[in-house]
């Protein structure tokens, strides 16, 4: 009489392993939603994170200059418009938002001409 094996056959354990082993891999952990907004340059450039895995909460692993650091993402696509700081901008200068979603419509939330933040169209 054959004996019977115990346990789990070698296949599906070897399968399961296989599969922690690459979901361990940096880079390979599951993006967060939203999109990560143009940001500042941080001249110090700290490494804060290297995926979105590493960030608290809904803060997503973006771009600043160098550096890397866990932020609030936007909620919009595309990016915000180059502003030409040599010519003074028409329009209020004042902040008329804080983040994508108090942005009518598809209008993002970015840097204008003197230094605050509007709603303006996004480059796709």
């Amino acid at each position: 009489m054959p004996a019977r094996r115990r346990g789990l056959p070698a296949a599906p354990l070897l399968l399961g392993l296989l599969l922690l082993c690459f979901s361990a891999i940096p880079g390979r952990e599951a993006e967060k939603a939203g999109v990560c907004p143009q940001l500042q340059a941080d001249l110090n450039c700290t490494q804060e994170c290297h995926s979105d895995a590493q960030c608290a909460s809904n803060l997503k692993c973006c771009q600043a200059g160098c550096a890397t650091i866990c932020h609030l993402p936007n909620e919009k696509q595309g990016s915000c418009p180059q502003v030409n700081t040599d010519f003074p901008q028409l329009g209020l200068c004042q902040n008329q938002c804080e983040v994508d979603s108090q942005c009518p419509g598809l209008l993002k939330c970015c840097y204008n001409g003197c230094g605050k933040v509007s709603c303006v169209t996004p480059v796709l």
